[in-house]
């Protein structure tokens, strides 16, 4: 613990500094009522209509001009020793606050206390990280996968070759005689196919059902190796939530012990204030 030289194991609670202090105000606020008071002349007062004088103004005692300088210096000193009370009171606080104990913190782990750090919560597993774990057999096979799914889909999907092709077939068999134009400028196209619409629905619908069977491996593999990346970050975020809970432990531990050796401290008298410190606390005790 950074300890401010005004605190330490012997001296005064902030109580009793406290009080102190206020002795101490009330002592010089005295002695510099006393001082104001300080009259270097008397004053008579006659009323000429009576012609009597009356005394209404003393000047001060010669002892009292003999005693300025002294009476000055202990109210420099009585001053001086609220303000080191005063500000022994405001170090003690403050070593209360947050703030203090966070320096106290980061001396510690400078120290060398390293469960007294913020714990770090790893970085999440990617789908790209678990895949890379993969042996050559299995990363082929989901390429292999992937390649004839795309392939093959792209080809009997709705805008792909295929399909356009069997849709084409459709319409001619279905209309095979297409005019454009009128009159002599007609253009007559006639369509005719040595497939059947069995043939072809045959290899069409094959292909989706290859597609499928494909498509479902596909994403078997592309699932087992989800389920592990779900599975690496909740054992991360587990382990993240643990740390935390035990590092907040630890800090609490530590803010315990930390608030009792804070309490235990006390406001140094320091050898330069001794005099003036027994003379205000004899006042006090004498109260």
């Amino acid at each position: 613990m950074k300890l401010n030289n005004m605190l330490g194991k012997d001296g005064l609670t902030i109580t009793s500094a406290n009080h102190l202090a206020n002795i101490a105000k009330e002592m010089y606020e005295a002695l510099v009522s006393k001082l104001e008071s300080l009259r270097f002349y008397s004053r008579d007062y006659m009323l000429a209509i009576a012609g009597k004088t009356f005394r209404v103004e003393n000047e001060s005692e010669k002892s009292e001009l003999g005693t300025l300088a002294a009476g000055l210096k202990e109210i420099g000193a009585l001053k001086s020793l609220i303000a080191y009370l005063r500000e022994g009171i405001k170090a003690k606080n403050q070593m209360n606050s947050d703030s203090a104990f966070e320096e106290h913190i980061e001396e510690l782990i400078k120290s060398g206390r390293e469960d007294l750090k913020r714990p770090e919560a790893k970085k999440e597993v990617s789908f790209e990280e678990e895949f890379a774990k993969l042996s050559a057999e299995q990363k082929a096979k989901y390429y292999a996968l992937e390649a004839k799914c795309a392939t093959i889909g792209s080809f009997i999907h709705p805008d792909g070759a295929f399909a356009k092709a069997r849709k084409e077939f459709l319409e001619h068999t279905k209309d095979p005689i297409k005019v454009v134009g009128k009159g002599q400028e007609a253009e007559i196209n006639s369509f005719f196919s040595s497939f059947t619409a069995e043939q072809i629905d045959s290899v069409f619908f094959e292909l989706q059902k290859e597609y499928r069977t494909i498509q479902a491996e596909f994403n078997k593999l592309k699932a087992e190796v989800d389920e592990k990346v779900a599975e690496a970050n909740k054992q991360i975020a587990n382990d993240a939530l643990n740390a935390m809970k035990l590092w907040v432990d630890i800090r609490k531990v530590e803010r315990t012990q930390y608030d009792a050796e804070v309490k235990a401290l006390k406001i140094v008298i320091p050898q330069n204030l001794r005099e003036v410190y027994e003379k205000v606390n004899a006042v006090a005790n004498a109260k």
